[in-house]
């Protein structure tokens, strides 16, 4: 066979090579960011008990495995594509816990991220200033609520199964020990919050040296969280464990996870209707908190950003993409055209 010599040809293939070979290492870059920064943070699972029965913490990949992982990686989640007076970007529907074979975007993804010349995220995840204000909730004027002993009591089995550090959790807001043992339940079914999209695209921006914006600040999503009366957190707390003794906790994670990994945009939509998490008013005002109200304040930052003439890649949780307040109904809104970027089939 007759190798082509065209001096043009080979400069192209020495940039696709280039550009693969530098994709690889942003992706190691970002792996090994986030793998770090996991061991640093108790809340991602690694202040868990010792002991036979628990998961082991998640071993960094070698050389050779990221490019495996590239190499299979499949797109995962929700992308669309939007415009406004000649300006583009990226919005994707993320997920804050995944499995190790997904850390890595698929083509499509990835195609769109490596396009764009700043990343947005909720929070940048791998700032350390971030990780500490998130750890102290006290700064912001947000006060802990004691659990009654009943309450405590079966907190602390659930705390005890999942391999909880048991002895920290009087220092933490309940609402903080209802996600910290989801998170920690997931772990038992190979689901990391370190292989999280976000933790990955923080990552990604530091090995490419690309802008990272947060769209949040961590008072407001602490607020969000946490900032409720006292009455609200006892009855969600309540409910939550509920979930937890009844053994359905485990698989309402498993369902949302899979409807990201599977691109299910439809069984997402219908989240409300499957989720559980919509049984009083109280839950209604909370979710509202959650989604609603900080869907407007991130819909306006999408649009500042935008509006810089940088083009974006913006990934926030995937149940921001989907109801009546959703972010692509207020972009919409705001005159920006959205269209899916549909994947092929897994």
């Amino acid at each position: 066979m007759k190798v082509s010599r065209n001096p043009k040809t080979i400069k192209q293939f020495q940039r696709g090579s280039w550009s693969f070979h530098r994709s690889v290492v942003c992706i190691q870059t970002a792996l090994m960011s986030l793998l770090l920064v996991m061991l640093a943070i108790p809340s991602l699972g690694f202040s868990q008990m010792k002991a036979p029965a628990c998961p082991p913490p998640p071993i960094p990949p070698t050389v050779e495995e990221v490019q495996s992982l590239v190499k299979a990686a499949k797109d995962h989640g929700f992308l669309w594509r939007y415009e406004k007076d000649g300006k583009t970007g990226y919005l994707y529907g993320s997920i804050h816990m995944a499995r190790r074979e997904w850390m890595v975007p698929g083509p499509k993804t990835l195609a769109a991220l490596q396009s764009s010349e700043v990343i947005a995220l909720e929070l940048d995840v791998l700032d350390p200033l971030i990780q500490a204000q998130l750890a102290d909730p006290s700064q912001f004027g947000i006060r802990n609520v004691t659990l009654p002993p009943p309450l405590k009591r079966r907190m602390e089995v659930v705390a005890k199964r999942v391999c909880a550090p048991v002895d920290a959790f009087d220092r933490m807001h309940p609402l903080m020990q209802l996600l910290t043992v989801t998170m920690l339940e997931a772990r038992f079914f190979n689901l990391e919050a370190g292989y999280g999209s976000e933790m990955f695209l923080a990552g990604f921006a530091r090995g490419a040296k690309r802008p990272l914006e947060s769209l949040e600040t961590p008072e407001l999503q602490l607020r969000a969280l946490l900032d409720v009366t006292t009455q609200d957190v006892l009855e969600t707390v309540e409910e939550g464990l509920m979930l937890f003794e009844t053994g359905k906790q485990h698989v309402l994670t498993e369902r949302l996870v899979s409807v990201w990994a599977t691109r299910n945009l439809g069984e997402l939509q219908r989240y409300m209707e499957w989720c559980e998490c919509i049984r009083t008013e109280t839950d209604r005002k909370y979710m509202k908190g959650l989604l609603d109200d900080r869907n407007s304040r991130m819909a306006a930052g999408i649009d500042r950003l935008s509006r810089t003439g940088r083009k974006p890649f913006v990934a926030v949780g995937a149940l921001h993409m989907v109801g009546p307040n959703s972010l692509l109904t207020l972009l919409g809104k705001m005159g920006y055209k959205i269209e899916r970027v549909m994947f092929n089939n897994l």
